[in-house]
């Protein structure tokens, strides 16, 4: 009785040791450490915290997972700063909400609790892309560039397939789209706080550019040094937060096409406004082409959708009437925008635009190799060498701000065949769901989706959005969530046409017995 006493005694003494020990540690970190160690330190001190107040880890790990992965915090190693790719092997914060979402499907399959675990058809076009890429690692002789990009490939692919099998009920996406909408929220926020104190806020370490980048992009507009302030919250570059917003405000639009209660609409309203009015904060001309592009094809669908068309009447000639007003409200900036701006900007992607088009006929099947464009672009330039590029552009000379040709050059005519297949992929996947009227919330966010792809698709003529690791990560959760919504339909489309049959025989064997 003694010794059990003493032992349990012990282990609070050692227990109590330990955190005295942990607290003294952390406030040591806190006090000398730099800005990445300190938020480590508080997000060790209060995840577990978090974790076991939620109730439900593996709902917080989903929507942790969405919430971080537009932020830029990670651990990374054999950095080789460039344009047009990942710069570096990495872990992500958003890995940390990852991985234990792959423990737990991993024990649900191997328990057969997951007998309709998915791997979706639509990422054998993306391991192509991912089998070219080992390629060059194989071959060489640049192996970590390719690595590093293969690398972030194939998180993106583990992070889709994740969010699909996570969402096999209406409830875990429509947590998803909230967490989406909170994530966009806090980009708005932080972009606002730019944009009024027209300074950098030192986020740097969650994704948010340099003041040396952000002068940069502010002087590029009309090259008077304070003539204007672009915001680019904590995605690194206003033509990246411009771009997330052009493919995340289609979605929370389109849920005005759902019977929620007013005091939904009127958050949605807010979100939707905020997004807006920090997409005119960033000036960026694709971003706003992307954007009404998007928003053209969501009215056009869903006058064509007979379900939206006849409910939902009022809503589509307010979002039409409401769009005017705001674009009459701030057509000065953009007029300005479009009509004085600095033409270099315009001039240098069709002058990288041509430099890519000269690399595909050098090397037309396989490419010049994943993610090293900026490393061998040097002799079909205008500067003819590296020191021409180095003397105009600096250190890091930009890549081709076009994802198409970025692909083609970089992986050949074969990548950009299983890319264009990707695409392609995703618009039939966007015709299934629209077969099926199963659910209106489902069947809203499906046409919202399609149109923020479309804007993704337009933005890639001007941008590479979907290379960059933190805007990558949402837009791989957005197509999660279409997939997801497809493998629903069909799911309850099946059970209510068995469901059907076996009423239908109940009432022939009750006619039959009258």
């Amino acid at each position: 009785m003694k010794s059990a006493l003493l032992k349990r005694q012990a282990a609070i003494v050692a227990i109590v040791l330990f955190f005295a020990i942990l607290a003294a540690a952390a406030s040591i970190l806190l006090i000398n450490g730099d800005k990445l160690v300190k938020v480590a330190v508080v997000g060790g001190i209060f995840f577990p915290l978090v974790l076991y107040l939620s109730g439900n880890p593996r709902l917080f790990f989903l929507v942790g997972l969405v919430l971080a992965a537009p932020l830029g915090l990670s651990i990374n190693f054999k950095t080789l700063i460039h344009i047009g790719g990942a710069p570096s092997y990495s872990v992500d914060l958003a890995d940390f909400f990852l991985f234990p979402l792959v423990i737990f499907q991993i024990r649900d399959v191997i328990i057969g609790h997951y007998r309709d675990w998915s791997f979706p058809s639509i990422n054998y076009w993306w391991l192509g892309l991912i089998c070219l890429g080992l390629l060059n690692i194989a071959m060489g002789p640049l192996r970590h560039l390719p690595g590093f990009e293969v690398m972030r490939m194939v998180k993106c692919m583990i992070l889709f397939v994740v969010v699909v099998n996570e969402c096999k009920r209406i409830k875990q996406i429509n947590y998803v789209v909230i967490a989406l909408a909170a994530g966009m929220c806090l980009q708005v926020a932080v972009g606002v706080a730019q944009f009024l104190l027209k300074r950098s806020l030192g986020l740097q370490a969650l994704g948010e550019a340099s003041s040396e980048a952000t002068k940069g992009a502010n002087l590029g507009v009309y090259l008077t040094e304070n003539a204007v302030y672009r915001i680019g919250a904590l995605m690194g570059h206003p033509n990246l937060l411009s771009a997330y917003l052009a493919l995340l405000l289609p979605i929370f639009i389109a849920l005005f096409f759902c019977h929620y209660k007013r005091w939904v609409k009127g958050v949605l309203a807010l979100v939707i406004a905020g997004g807006l009015m920090a997409l005119v904060f960033t000036l960026s001309r694709s971003g706003w082409i992307s954007f009404a592009a998007a928003f053209l094809m969501l009215i056009t669908l869903s006058a064509f959708d007979g379900h939206i068309r006849s409910k939902y009447r009022a809503i589509r000639v307010f979002m039409i009437a409401g769009t005017v007003v705001a674009g009459l409200a701030v057509s000065g900036p953009i007029i300005q925008r479009i009509t004085k701006s600095d033409a270099g900007a315009v001039d240098f992607r069709f002058e990288f635009m041509v430099v890519a088009v000269k690399m595909v006929e050098a090397k037309p099947l396989l490419g010049f190799g994943l993610n090293t464009f900026v490393y061998h672009m040097a002799p079909y330039t205008k500067y003819q060498n590296a020191a021409g590029l180095q003397k105009v552009f600096g250190e890091h000379w930009p890549a081709v701000h076009n994802t198409y040709l970025l692909v083609w050059s970089e992986q050949g005519t074969l990548g950009l065949v299983f890319f264009i297949g990707f695409l392609i992929h995703v618009f039939k996947i966007y015709r299934q769901n629209r077969r099926y009227r199963v659910n209106e919330f489902t069947h809203a966010l499906n046409l919202g989706i399609m149109c923020g792809f479309v804007a993704i698709l337009i933005d890639g003529m001007a941008s590479f959005f979907i290379r960059v690791p933190a805007p990558g990560r949402v837009f791989w959760i957005v197509m999660a969530l279409l997939v997801a919504i497809n493998i629903w339909n069909r799911r309850n489309y099946r059970a209510r046409l068995i469901a059907a049959q076996r009423a239908a025989i109940r009432e022939g064997l009750d006619d039959k017995q009258k």
